[in-house]
């Protein structure tokens, strides 16, 4: 998930509030969440089945809101 600016500073260029985006945070690591290989590997067989859906067109408009 993306940082972004909400506070009223971010606005437009044409003066209207908006949203001013962020450097994205540094990736996190499995070693930072304290999971062990076996976990890991877990979860990434669960996200499996998401990764189609999640790289379809048109899913980068989610980072958007």
């Amino acid at each position: 998930m993306r940082n972004t600016d909400l506070s009223p500073e971010a606005t437009s260029p044409k003066g209207k509030s908006g949203r001013k985006a962020q450097a994205a945070p540094a990736p996190l690591l499995v070693s930072d969440l304290g999971w062990s290989s076996e976990e890991a590997k877990e979860t990434r067989a669960r996200l499996a089945a998401l990764e189609e859906d999640w790289d379809a067109p048109g899913m980068e408009d989610y980072d958007r809101l």
